[in-house]
């Protein structure tokens, strides 16, 4: 992702975590939902007459009953019991699902363009209200988990958390880690490294980037990252399509420097994500002990082989085609990383590569209500099972590897007893008909997430 605009990068940190709180505190998201941040959670649900979709099967069950206790699901089976106060809804034989799972969001950079980025009248109540709208409509389209990779992230994840705003469970990097003239430097032309002046780019102040060159300083912006409760990290190993700097073929931070990053992770017994499209680029960061490489659509067969042998995750994203509100300079670099979208995917399943799957949408909020079917391009090479387990049981493995320092306990992923009740019921078998998941206003008829409705009744 790039950054450089002088306007947007003046609002501080500070700035924006005290709009969150105020923004959390009046309740004010801009949302024209219902749907309450302080949504009671009833003692128990019971979801009767559905058909539970088996993710890991790939296969539809006979209508029975689920029942959710608190946050959990504590049975399946016809004839749950409906002790008093339970809350009932009736299935009437629709299909009952896992909640969604986005392994690859921006949740602050894709709810803003860069003209309001730019724009001197929009201050931090403006990007804080719109980060949390993007939040809010996310849930509402049935992803009740994500893993944010870069931004000022910590402050709307905890008014998520705490029920002040309404949002799926959130797995943060925080700030990227990235080298000077990396994916991550933000710095406009006038802004000098910060060695040489003593001073944080504004994009540092914001808490979207670490701009760090050297062990010593890996280790720094790695260690602040988890001192702010980062899931896993996430570094910047080779060139980006929006950054100004980098071009794509480059290959970022040395060998000591990356392995001072997997270090300070492994320490705190979590993971770190590279950004990477080059075999080169991803590499290196198999050899400094990376577990998980994002987008690789440059990734040779070989590459691919490596990755899976050495059980390296690939995150990956089916990038949206060029279009016209892109500069001429992004549209270069990205002509040969959008044709790769249909070489990586089947080369990796074909090379037996732990897969995951995330959208990545970034400053063009007009594309997120595409959440859902950007999941659907992967039908060329997946079968509508293959699809629905990829962004529930096997995003949710992969967020398993944050391990201590996942923030929130227990199973996603499946709809089986004592698995966390976040949950969607799907108006339709999703199994014969996958496009129904392309439309959750119309289709998703309940979302539920950690045994709360968020949608329906």
């Amino acid at each position: 992702m790039g950054l450089n605009r002088r306007h947007f990068l003046a609002v501080g940190a500070a700035g924006l975590a005290a709009a969150f709180a105020a923004a959390c505190s009046s309740g004010d998201t801009g949302s024209t939902s219902s749907s309450s941040a302080a949504a009671p959670r009833p003692a128990n649900t019971l979801l009767r007459n559905v058909r539970v979709l088996d993710v890991r099967a790939g296969k539809l069950g006979a209508p029975t009953d689920v029942l959710v206790r608190g946050n959990l699901i504590a049975g399946i089976g016809t004839g749950q019991p409906a002790d008093p106060g339970t809350a009932v809804i009736e299935g009437r034989g629709r299909t009952l699902m896992p909640g969604l799972i986005d392994n690859h969001v921006h949740l602050m950079f894709g709810a803003v363009t860069m003209a309001q980025l730019m724009d001197p009248d929009k201050d931090e109540q403006f990007y804080a209200k719109a980060a949390m709208e993007n939040a809010h409509q996310m849930l509402l389209r049935g992803f009740t988990s994500v893993r944010d990779l870069g931004g000022p992230i910590f402050p709307l994840k905890v008014g998520i958390d705490k029920g002040k705003a309404v949002g799926p469970r959130v797995w943060p990097s925080g700030a990227m880690i990235s080298p000077t003239s990396g994916h991550g430097d933000f710095r406009t032309p006038d802004e000098k490294a910060r060695r040489f002046t003593g001073q944080q780019s504004r994009a540092e102040k914001l808490d979207a980037t670490f701009i760090v060159d050297g062990r010593d300083e890996v280790l720094t912006a790695s260690r602040e990252n988890l001192r702010m409760g980062a899931s896993q990290l996430k570094m910047a190993a080779g060139g980006g399509t929006s950054s100004v700097y980098d071009p794509i073929d480059v290959t970022q931070f040395t060998l000591d420097e990356m392995r001072a990053g997997v270090e300070a992770a492994d320490d705190w017994n979590t993971y770190v994500t590279v950004h990477a499209y080059t075999d080169k680029s991803v590499l290196r960061a198999m050899n400094a002990g990376v577990k998980c490489v994002e987008h690789g659509q440059l990734l040779d067969p070989a590459t691919l082989r490596v990755m899976a042998d050495r059980g390296v995750w690939l995150s990956g994203q089916y990038l949206v085609p060029n279009n016209d509100t892109m500069s001429a300079d992004r549209r270069r670099k990205r002509a040969g990383i959008v044709a790769g979208n249909a070489k990586v995917w089947p080369e990796a399943k074909r090379a037996g590569v732990k897969l995951a799957w995330g959208t990545d949408f970034l400053f063009d909020p007009s594309e997120n209500p595409k959440q859902n079917s950007m999941l659907l391009s992967l039908r060329e090479w997946f079968s509508s099972a293959d699809m629905l387990r990829l962004a529930t049981l096997d995003n949710a493995a992969l967020l398993g590897l944050s391990g201590p320092r996942s923030p929130y306990e227990g199973v996603l992923g499946v709809v089986e007893p004592n698995a966390l009740a976040d949950l969607i019921l799907v108006n339709g078998d999703p199994l014969a008909q996958i496009d129904l998941i392309a439309d959750p206003g119309k289709n998703f008829d309940v979302i539920m997430k950690d045994g709360v409705v968020y949608k329906g009744a």
